[in-house]
């Protein structure tokens, strides 16, 4: 290998690591969170809340949304909630945060708030099965009926009614189309002259 090579190879080597410096130095939350994260999947709890503790700020949403997971697994409700607040009052997709206060909520047994946390989250995402199963159990611990989906129960109705519908112009269309190869068939048959 040359000498013009082996420079080339230790200035790329050196501008890499400046720019893992430069990272490391003037975004220090990403490489906190980038740690915290293997400490959260491994269920090391307190050590990735330590991390997302640090990173956590008022206007920092996704970090505190973090650290109310984080304190949730470790069953430490009443500072979840208040992290999973601050998390919602500067979110700005709020659905996942609504579930996860829900979930707090109802391990609390404040099953009011978790009834209104999941009514908010699913006006936001009403395809959320989960969220749709909270709910309802919730409404069982309050033994109330779920409300009856008026627009989900009329857009199956509505469905229902467009498939029979369909189904019915098919059998006409094919009745017809059968009707006009018999009397083709039959006009055959009596057109011989001889």
């Amino acid at each position: 290998m040359s000498t013009k090579t082996r420079r080339n190879i230790i200035i790329i080597i050196a501008v890499i690591l400046a720019l893992l410096i430069l990272e490391l130095i003037f975004r220090p939350k990403v490489v906190r969170q980038a740690f915290a994260e293997p400490f959260y999947r491994a269920k090391k709890y307190p050590q990735a809340e330590n991390l997302f503790r640090k990173n956590s700020t008022k206007n920092d949403a996704p970090a505190n949304a973090n650290l109310a997971k984080c304190l949730y697994r470790q069953n430490r409700f009443a500072e979840a909630d208040s992290a999973a607040t601050i998390a919602l009052n500067s979110a700005k997709d709020k659905k996942d945060i609504l579930y996860d206060r829900g979930n707090i909520a109802y391990k609390q047994q404040d099953y009011s708030k978790a009834l209104r946390d999941y009514k908010e989250a699913l006006l936001l995402n009403p395809e959320d099965d989960d969220l749709r199963a909270n709910y309802e159990l919730t409404l069982r611990k309050m033994n109330k009926q779920p409300p009856p989906a008026v627009g989900l129960q009329q857009n199956k109705d509505d469905k229902k009614k467009e498939a029979i519908r369909n189904i019915l112009e098919g059998l006409d269309n094919k009745e017809s189309t059968d009707r006009q190869q018999l009397r083709s068939k039959q006009s055959l048959k009596t057109d011989k002259w001889w």
